[in-house]
């Protein structure tokens, strides 16, 4: 079971409404994510707000990957010190692992960003450029020349409404062996899935082989061979050329690929910005999509 989650635009009043005008964007959407560049390019002064709403979502990154990618352009263009810069989360910190935040606190601190934690988005009105937020102090009402907005997310409604689901909607699984709690001649994989490690590409490389394997198993009266123990990457992207490739698994332990002497990824580099600029594309297309995945390293279960 690999549907994917769902990106829930009606979960925030206003949002479809004003997505892709009146200054709201989207990299989330392939349709609105160009409009994402025209308003960076056409914004000289005034504000703009990025937001990422609660967890779990895809590529808890990537909200604030369109921040700082705005910024540094911003930065070159010479008007970033006339744009006030607003990151606004629903979460309590800037980055689910902690290991990874002195390098971006750097670039908030360069980009002048001003951090908004449990700020949580809940409505917009495009016409009059203001934001809504919830917070524990109450609503906050913020005007924006730019929006970006990650939309809230959720299991698709199939699978919240049938018996795979735990009480949140997510496909119930075994952390481990990714086979369902209930249902043994159930697995699942990707983002659908409750296990609790990050949401991403990679994430769904290392677990597709656990998958099969294990369902292999399973079929031949086996136990579960492989194990999965969290593995996500997620290439932060702080300018244009550099890179903080996080790389970790359950309870937050670093699982880097590299030996830190080659790519140390608790600091921005530009072999990282190559890795995901040159390389990863191909191994996506070429090797991950194609099933060829002699690179996945996963634990042999005892």
């Amino acid at each position: 079971v690999a549907p994917g989650l769902t990106l829930n635009w009606g979960g925030v009043e206003g949002l479809k409404e004003n997505l892709g005008r009146n200054g709201v964007t989207s990299n989330y959407s392939f349709e609105t994510a160009p409009y994402t560049w025209e308003l960076t390019q056409g914004l000289t002064k005034g504000r703009a707000i990025f937001t990422q709403p609660p967890m779990p979502i895809k590529c808890a990154g990537a909200p604030q990957k369109a921040m700082y990618l705005s910024a540094d352009h911003w930065r070159r263009a010479g008007v970033l010190g006339d744009i006030q810069i607003d990151f606004c989360t629903a979460t309590p910190g800037l980055f689910g692992v902690a290991d990874y935040v002195p390098a971006l606190m750097e670039y908030v601190e360069r980009y002048d960003t001003q951090l908004n934690f449990q700020t949580n988005l809940k409505r917009i009105d495009g016409e009059n450029k203001t934001a809504v937020f919830s917070s524990p102090d109450g609503d906050i009402e913020k005007p924006f020349d730019m929006l970006h907005v990650c939309p809230p997310q959720c299991a698709p409604e199939f699978i919240k409404a049938s018996p795979l689901s735990d009480d949140a909607g997510w496909v119930d699984v075994d952390q481990e062996t990714l086979q369902h709690k209930r249902f043994e001649n159930i697995f699942s994989c990707g983002d659908v899935m409750n296990a609790p490690n990050a949401k991403t590409a990679a994430a769904a490389r290392a677990q597709t082989p656990v998958v099969a394997e294990n369902l292999l198993a399973q079929r031949a009266g086996k136990t579960a061979r492989l194990g999965y123990n969290g593995y996500g990457s997620c290439p932060l992207t702080v300018e244009r050329g550099k890179i903080v490739l996080a790389e970790f698994g359950y309870g937050g332990k670093l699982l880097p690929s590299f030996p830190k002497s080659v790519l140390n990824g608790l600091r921005p580099t530009r072999l990282a910005w190559h890795l995901k600029a040159d390389l990863l594309p191909q191994i996506y297309w070429h090797v991950m999509l194609k099933g060829r995945e002699w690179m996945i390293k996963n634990d042999a279960r005892q």
